[in-house]
């Protein structure tokens, strides 16, 4: 898409005052139009939550149904990647998001207070159903606790890194993100909107440079049991909360390119063409390049192109109510799915299935994941938001 008419639709949205202030931050006074909402975005969520769910429904420690080895090789080989490109979707998805979701009005303990409403409640939850279904022992006590308090994956220790409900380990980088944020935003603010694209390529840089500097320097031990990279390299490449602030940062710039009208636009068939090409490619680079770094263009590119739709009011699978309804409860299902997982891997005591049975029980799965995920969302994850939001809203305002 041209740049030119990328930056009317863009300049279409937002008032004359917004684009006069290169230094907006949505954490001080300065006035800026409310930004429109981005279906295509809220609906990606759910696909990327998927791609996470047909990654774990394929590990024999969540459930791997198929009995046939070649149904079993091919089912695994092809979904391979598809956890990792759905989280590092979410990671850069969120600094897009955002900067993009930026108030005028807002300020820095609002801000923490309401990522803690969406956050945690649903993360207390299913922390306490992990207990009831036993993915794991009241005796661990060291392990459940630092998983509560979303700090398990800042110790290189393998039985640190998935505990309990096991994806909740990307809420601790999460949680970074959102700590860091306020201050990263003003840092990316000092940065002129004619640079966002260089800097965005410094970022990308960066991310390979790490991932390079760590991949050489950093001293193998022990293999992890479940994916061919020693587990210092895995803890320090992925687990380790800091590692992912470059994905951070790129959706950030993304975002900031886009708002400035100053970005790359490509057709989503394209985009969507460029992430399966990177995804067939992530087969073949080491292991440890194909969790998160390569998947970083590829993605910021999608992105654009997801929210250029929405800009253009251009209706497509994305931004249909289905999908938007499925990208509101995906972080539930991201949160449930697990443990769905593990209910019936132990319902079914490991069997194995042809190849029928065992595709009835993935989408068996898939189903109970996605109601229980929409009975989550209507009535605990939005009812607690709003019960924390209001009364520490009250409680602030009693004390000024």
């Amino acid at each position: 898409m041209n740049l030119a008419i990328t930056k009317k639709i863009v300049q279409y949205h937002f008032c004359n005052e917004t684009h006069k202030k290169s230094d907006f931050d949505p954490l001080s006074s300065n006035k800026v139009s409310v930004r429109p909402k981005l279906p295509s975005i809220t609906g990606s969520r759910f696909w990327a939550a998927l791609l996470v769910f047909l990654f774990h429904s394929s590990l024999p420690s969540d459930l791997a149904p198929f009995a046939d080895p070649t149904v079993e090789h091919i089912f695994t080989v092809t979904v391979a990647k598809a956890g990792w490109l759905g989280v590092s979707f979410f990671f850069i998805l969120s600094g897009f998001i955002m900067v993009w979701s930026a108030k005028e009005s807002d300020t820095v303990g609002n801000f923490y207070l309401r990522r803690f409403a969406k956050i945690y409640p649903t993360h207390f939850l299913t922390w306490i159903i992990a207990f009831i279904i036993g993915a794991i022992s009241i005796t661990q006590y060291k392990l459940w606790l630092s998983n509560l308090l979303l700090i398990n994956t800042w110790f290189n220790d393998v039985h640190y890194f998935f505990v309990a409900n096991r994806p909740s380990w990307s809420l601790c980088v999460e949680a970074i993100f959102y700590l860091c944020f306020p201050f990263l935003y003003k840092l990316t603010n000092a940065i002129s909107k004619k640079h966002n694209l260089l800097a965005l390529l410094i970022v990308i840089l960066l991310a390979f440079i790490f991932q390079i500097y760590t991949y050489l320097q950093v001293e193998p031990n022990q293999m992890m049991r479940a994916f061919p990279i020693s587990q210092n390299h895995f803890w320090i490449s992925y687990i380790f909360p800091p590692s992912h602030i470059f994905e951070f940062l790129a959706g950030m710039y993304a975002a900031r390119m886009l708002i400035s009208g100053k970005t790359i636009m490509l057709a989503k068939s394209v985009s969507l063409a460029l992430l399966a090409i990177v995804y067939i490619c992530s087969m073949y680079v080491p292991f440890q390049f194909s969790m998160s770094v390569i998947f970083i263009i590829p993605v910021c590119l999608l992105i654009t192109s997801l929210a250029g739709d929405d800009l253009k009011m251009k209706k497509t699978i994305f931004n249909s109510q289905t999908s938007v309804w499925l990208g509101e409860i995906s972080y539930a299902f991201y949160m449930v799915h697990f443990l769905v997982l593990f209910y019936f891997l132990n319902l079914t005591n490991g069997n194995k299935y042809n190849l029928a049975e065992g595709t009835g029980l993935i989408v068996i799965s898939l189903i109970l994941t996605i109601s229980c995920s929409a009975f989550l969302y209507k009535y605990f994850e939005v009812p607690m938001m709003k019960i924390i939001l209001s009364r520490f809203r009250r409680t602030i305002a009693k004390s000024a």
